[in-house]
């Protein structure tokens, strides 16, 4: 785990400007927000599913790194919210997975409501000054990985071919693959902060 965040921190490059070798004529309205997006997509280990996330709110975003990264926590916290609603209750569980199920339960609403300090902590970065941005990017980095650490505690409780019947465990581990990768993204967002200085 902690690998692959290492991994994820030092891959992402300082700006989101979209890589090409030559400058692009200039584009129409709306566009340059849209390439601002798939630029710090690309950027991320899951540039496709980055960009179809997020796209729909680049004119929001208005080619603001803080902005992209609120988006994205914000993303990430209803992802995993989501997944949250779609595990069994365990009075519907098969008594062999209660436990299975409990754990990713707990996991998920850790999960769930460390990304949404993360998105808070991020609302004001646009607006901090000096150190305050600083320790509000530390902050949001810190429940991103935690965030995923859980999810992962998730996926393990998943994986024992007896912890959930077999079609459960299937939509649920790809709901767990889901709210991982957006957390990835999030995390790879928030990182952009530190070097282009939020």
């Amino acid at each position: 785990m902690f690998l692959a965040l290492a991994f994820i921190l030092l891959a992402v490059p300082a700006t989101c400007q979209p890589a090409t070798s030559t400058p692009a004529p200039a584009p129409a309205a709306g566009r340059d927000d849209e390439a601002f997006v798939r630029g710090c997509c690309a950027r991320t280990l899951y540039p496709r599913v980055c960009t179809a996330s997020l796209a729909p709110y680049a004119a929001a975003v208005n080619s603001s790194n803080a902005r992209l990264a609120v988006a994205s926590a914000n993303l990430t916290f209803d992802t995993i919210t989501s997944l949250g609603g779609r595990i069994p209750s365990s009075s519907t569980a098969v008594s062999s997975s209660t436990g299975a199920l409990q754990d990713c339960v707990e996991a998920v609403a850790s999960a769930a409501g460390l990304a949404a300090r993360a998105a808070e902590r991020l609302g004001g970065v646009e607006r901090a000054v000096g150190p305050e941005v600083a320790w509000r990017v530390s902050d949001a980095r810190t429940w991103l990985s935690a965030a995923m650490t859980y999810e992962d505690t998730c996926a393990d409780a998943l994986r024992p071919a007896r912890s959930v019947p077999s079609p459960v465990r299937a939509e649920l581990r790809a709901g767990v693959r889901r709210a991982m990768q957006h957390t990835s993204i999030a995390l790879a967002l928030v990182h952009m902060l530190v070097r282009t200085g939020a």
